[in-house]
């Protein structure tokens, strides 16, 4: 896989575009920790950050209470949510050799949305209530595994599908591109016959969005986080030959097809499960990789690691802009990205053909 064409390894203006980037993150901090319905000045949130809610009084107690409860917790889960999706597209832009994949192309997306909007479907007041002894569980953890479940299930048969003719990317592309647009129409054709309560809410969740989501969806998610930066290390050296292309890889000794099996398994984990706590976010996996690898080179072990962090920096700027926009309550942090996405995906394709 190439970068789309452009490269700062060696430029004398990469440490100018580390400190740019620096300031970025720290300036999308503050903002999502800043801006909203409630304002809150900066001497509250320093105040509040070395000190308990409890220890203010009177409006700044308000205050605090915000920030811990509802804004602090909407900024971490946006930095999970998008270190996985861009290390994900990373580790798929690496297995079919082609700058424009992620999620949404071997259809991971897809199947973790169709599971998703099903958990939905046979829930009911947010508590899903199995067969088995009438355990009821919390739909709010559910969601993680029913969406990781269908990401694992439509990367398994795209991966089925390519095999079967030969496992070359431009197969696992093509065949990805089926199985997803069978499964966005699924969930469709669901979203159009139900006549559910939660109908609006699932809709508000397909956008992709951080809005309402507190400290239990950190925890929910926080394990797939940790079970992805686990694996990360064991993925890099294998993705580094798949650069190489299939024969070089084959002959420095490494199982191609097994390799390309294991990293649809470990990006249809870290993305799935991101997907499940808020909804397909779209372009984050696209736009992140090639930017990582200008920066610092096709090599995995850094490549992988900045794409997280870029990723994260990536979601949690999107949301600030999609909270300050003027007019309009609020945007969606998916509808944000895919704004950005969509210009950079036909620059992108513009340079292919």
């Amino acid at each position: 896989m190439s970068s789309p064409g452009w490269s700062l390894q060696s430029s004398r203006y990469r440490p100018m575009m580390a400190l740019g980037l620096m300031l970025l993150a720290m300036a999308a901090i503050l903002i999502n920790l800043l801006a909203g319905p409630v304002s809150i000045p900066f001497a509250v949130l320093w105040q509040s950050l070395w000190s308990s809610v409890n220890a203010a009084a009177g409006p700044d107690a308000v205050a605090a209470e915000v920030l811990w409860q509802l804004r602090m917790p909407r900024l971490l889960l946006g930095l999970l949510v998008g270190g996985q999706l861009a290390m994900a597209g990373a580790i798929l832009q690496v297995v079919l050799r082609n700058p424009l994949a992620d999620s949404h192309i071997l259809g991971i997306s897809g199947g973790a949305s169709l599971l998703a909007v099903l958990l939905f479907l046979f829930a009911t007041d947010g508590v899903l209530t199995l067969a088995v002894w009438d355990w009821q569980v919390s739909v709010l953890y559910m969601m993680p595994w029913a969406a990781t479940a269908g990401g694992l299930l439509a990367a398994g048969l795209v991966f089925r599908l390519s095999a079967a003719g030969g496992l070359t990317p431009m197969r696992l592309v093509l065949c990805g591109i089926a199985v997803a647009s069978v499964l966005n129409a699924l969930v469709g054709g669901i979203l159009a016959g139900w006549g559910h309560a939660n109908a609006e809410t699932v809709l508000a969740w397909l956008a992709g969005t951080l809005y309402g989501r507190d400290w239990l969806y950190v925890w929910a998610l926080l394990p797939w986080s940790v079970l992805g930066l686990l694996l990360l290390p064991v993925m890099a050296k294998p993705l580094n030959l798949l650069q190489l292309g299939e024969e070089s890889a084959s002959s420095l000794g490494l199982s191609v097809t097994r390799w390309r099996g294991l990293s649809l398994v470990v990006a249809s984990l870290l993305a799935a499960s991101a997907v499940g706590m808020v909804g397909p976010v779209g372009f984050v996996g696209l736009l992140v990789p090639p930017i990582a690898q200008a920066l610092v080179g096709s090599d995995m072990r850094r490549q992988l690691p900045l794409s997280g962090v870029l990723g994260a920096l990536l979601v949690v700027a999107a949301d600030g802009v999609g909270r300050s926009m003027p007019g309009v309550n609020e945007l969606p942090v998916g509808v944000v990205t895919s704004l950005v996405g969509v210009p950079f995906f036909i620059y992108v394709l513009r340079r292919q053909s």
